[in-house]
């Protein structure tokens, strides 16, 4: 299985600082400061120790930033559809390339959308998405904020929370605890 994760390792001084069109995104890197912290590089790190394809999208990658397959970098870069076409997308971009980064998946055939971000940000892109055209039901589908609920404190176990998302839908479980399934309350009653 595919997955790509548009992430950032510089964070925005202002407002997502980007020339872009359909397939290409120029980075105003001067507008980009410090390293930023994400859980894209845990993400990439478990998804291949899982043994899935990944493609990084980091205008600011070093080249030893990440352990995937293909790492697109440079304040430069296109992104056909072809490499997120039936993907999982993961956009972790803090505030650089937020809006381009999920019309790319959304355009480009992605499976599924997980974004790594705030309900306050989310409804400030959202907005801005809606403008340019796409429609709400498309973006109802968005997973954001990205992962499921484990209460994760600090990058690890945010990225934990987003992979065992992708990996319920993926499978098609629940998300539902075990025991529940299983019944166990069930199987103990009846000893």
């Amino acid at each position: 299985m595919k997955v790509v994760v548009f992430s950032s390792s510089k964070e925005a001084n202002m407002e997502e600082p980007v020339v872009c069109d359909r397939d290409s995104v120029k980075v105003d890197a001067s507008k980009c400061t410090g390293s930023s912290i994400s859980p894209a590089p845990f993400i990439v790190k478990y998804l291949k120790d899982l043994g899935f394809r990944v493609t990084v999208v980091d205008p600011f990658a070093e080249p030893s930033s990440y352990d995937a397959d293909e790492v697109i970098r440079g304040t430069s870069f296109q992104v056909p559809d072809e490499v997120v076409k039936d993907s999982y997308v993961v956009v972790a971009t803090r505030h650089v390339y937020d809006t381009w980064a999920i019309m790319k998946a959304i355009f480009g055939g992605a499976k599924e959308i997980a974004v790594v971000m705030s309900i306050k940000r989310a409804k400030v892109i959202m907005k801005r998405l809606m403008q340019s055209g796409i429609e709400k039901e498309k973006l109802k589908k968005l997973r954001i904020p990205a992962g499921l609920d484990i209460n994760a404190k600090g990058e690890k176990e945010m990225a934990i929370s987003i992979i065992s998302e992708i990996l319920m839908l993926e499978r098609g479980g629940t998300g539902l605890p075990l025991r529940d399934i299983k019944g166990f309350e069930k199987s103990l009653d009846e000893i």
